[in-house]
């Protein structure tokens, strides 16, 4: 595989006032450089586009889109990932409309969401892909008829043939003047406590955010990049494809299926393109280690990996160390990781772990956890009694972090456990059609004079040791059992580790009013290549009663073995833990046997 060599950008080019300026830029002064290599097969099979040719195929979008009317001046966008979804999305951009992302709607879930963001966001056009034939159905069954019905756009990779544009002409096309307030995405959120929500995010938010990331980057004139996240969610969205062109770098892209059918191909890819900087979630960390066999780890060298952001869930300790134990060999170095923490209410990136220092752990004592307070744990202490937390870095430059009383909002001291509070450039707009927007993004600090900066409530806990964030959960998922506070991603991970048959991504632990407290639950899901007896299915409730009563002090009241499905994810991945409950409590979440 031959390696790839940036072409150097002059540095004026570096920080344009737009995401569109600089992808004017490029191509006005490196138009052959590589863009974006798309593996289509996950493998072998690739399709590279240079900045001349990616620019081309957007102005072919952006002619595309103004066919049609734009009352509303949004587009949702529903192509599948990879090259075509990234010359829709800049040219939904230069249109001067909103892109919309969101995920093909494929199966009843995915087409009632689909039914959700088009009443909220009133789209003008739906671009998707030709072989999404039942489309057309859905939209005109959707609305009836009415005359705010969205035009459907159909497309894949032939709109792009014969693209003869000279470099001049794309130039003249991109360069336009725009104002950094407008929307440029409407990021609908992924709805891991509730119903998602639009989130109005500009193209000056775009820039802010970006601009930290590659900050806490560093310069690398060698610097190539690798996703294979779904580009309809922050994550995916932000963290690769926004910033590869903001910051020029080559982007290697694969599909998540392909990533989820073979876990190799991303390691595979990392390898065979020397690249330097990728994104993922602590599950990916896990189905690596996993899914990777010993014959192919052979053919892996990960010695190029400088950056790997790892974001999204809980990151697991345990999982970074079983994941250098298996790929050390291979080159992986532990600084590479790079923990971090955001959410789409702030574009992305809130804080994270600065450039190739050590990842923060931090022992902590239970009890004091279940206060509301960090202490950390003696050393002498039993280890079902102490937590091992990893450190998501300090925050973003240009922005301020406070942990928050949630109830008085007053700023707590270090140490103390309390609500993130986020403010500066990168926090959006608010929410789309919400009356209740500012509650969220406008939050004052106490009666307002100790601070005057306006806050983001992200809703999730956490607290600060020598001006680093550690995040402990979400306000909504405490579960509150004889007057203690227990985090359920640490019953979650305690169960995990409980039993073999249990599907690693597939607990969820919540709480339920009883007679006289709060009760707790605990939802396994079992591997499907598991079929286990009666008796067998009562080993993996005593191992999850066992493993919950030894690491957190208390019993599970039912614990609920499920198939693989059973409990509600979000469409990043994430537990809905409040629609697990609300299954559960209405008789409607699927079971194996008998659940006590």
């Amino acid at each position: 595989m031959t390696r790839i060599i940036p072409t150097p950008v002059p540095q004026a080019a570096l920080r344009p006032p737009s995401l569109l300026d600089n992808l004017r830029q490029r191509v006005e002064h490196s138009p052959e450089r590589t863009a974006f290599h798309f593996l289509r097969d996950g493998e072998g099979d690739v399709v590279s586009w240079s900045y001349r040719q990616f620019a081309a195929c957007a102005v072919r979008m952006r002619d595309l889109v103004l066919q049609y009317p734009l009352r509303e001046r949004r587009v949702l966008l529903l192509l599948e990932p990879g090259l075509s979804y990234v010359a829709a999305l800049f040219g939904i951009m230069l249109a001067g409309a909103t892109a919309v992302p969101s995920f093909p709607p494929a199966g009843s879930r995915a087409v009632a969401r689909f039914g959700s963001i088009c009443r909220d966001a009133r789209p003008d056009v739906v671009i998707a892909g030709k072989r999404h034939h039942s489309l057309q159905r859905q939209i005109d069954d959707l609305y009836a008829g009415h005359p705010t019905a969205p035009a459907l756009l159909s497309v894949d990779e032939r709109c792009f043939d014969d693209l003869d544009a000279c470099t001049h002409d794309i130039v003249r096309l991109i360069e336009q003047h725009l104002d950094l307030r407008r929307p440029a995405l409407l990021q609908y959120t992924s709805g891991s406590t509730g119903e998602p929500k639009g989130v109005i995010v500009t193209h000056a938010n775009l820039v802010s955010n970006c601009a930290v990331i590659a900050e806490r980057l560093g310069v690398d004139p060698n610097r190539v990049g690798c996703t294979w996240l779904p580009p309809y969610h922050d994550m995916g969205l932000m963290g690769p494809l926004m910033l590869a062109v903001f910051s020029g770098f080559p982007l290697v892209i694969l599909s998540p299926q392909h990533f989820v059918q073979r876990p190799y191909r991303w390691l595979k890819a990392i390898s065979d393109y020397r690249v330097t900087t990728s994104v993922a979630p602590n599950f990916a960390f896990d189905l690596c280690v996993s899914h990777i066999s010993e014959e192919e780890v052979f053919t892996l060298d990960l010695s190029s990996l400088q950056h790997v952001f790892c974001g999204a869930e809980p990151i697991s300790p345990t999982t970074l160390e079983r994941f250098h134990a298996r790929f050390g060999p291979c080159g992986f170095e532990r600084r590479a990781v790079v923990p971090c923490y955001g959410m789409a209410e702030a574009t992305l990136y809130i804080s994270g772990k600065v450039s190739r220092s050590p990842v923060t752990l931090l022992d902590a004592d239970k009890d004091a956890l279940a206060r509301d307070v960090f202490e950390a744990s003696r050393p002498e202490a039993d280890v079902c009694r102490r937590n091992t937390l990893v450190g998501c870095g300090s925050v973003a430059s240009g922005h301020q972090l406070r942990i928050v009383d949630p109830a008085t909002k007053r700023v707590l001291p270090e140490r103390a456990i309390g609500e993130i509070w986020f403010s500066g450039p990168s926090v959006a707009a608010g929410y789309l059609n919400r009356s209740d927007s500012d509650d969220t993004f406008a939050a004052t600090i106490g009666d307002g004079r100790e601070d005057p900066a306006r806050y983001l409530r992200t809703g999730d806990l956490g607290f600060l040791n020598r001006g680093e964030l550690f995040v402990t959960g979400r306000i909504k998922d405490v579960v509150i059992v004889a007057g203690r506070n227990l985090y359920p991603s640490d019953i979650e991970e305690s169960v995990r580790l409980a039993h073999e048959a249990i599907r690693a991504n597939g607990v969820a632990a919540f709480s339920i009013d009883g007679r006289q407290q709060e009760s707790l639950v605990v939802v396994a899901e079992l591997e499907r290549t598991r079929r286990l007896s009666h008796q067998q299915m009562h080993e993996v409730r005593a191992a999850i009663t066992h493993a919950v009563t030894r690491d957190h002090g208390v019993s599970p009241a039912v614990v609920h073995l499920g198939p693989i499905g059973a409990i509600p994810l979000t469409t990043s991945g994430k537990v809905r833990r409040q629609a697990c409950k609300q299954a559960f409590q209405q008789g409607r979440l699927s079971g194996l046997g008998t659940n006590v």
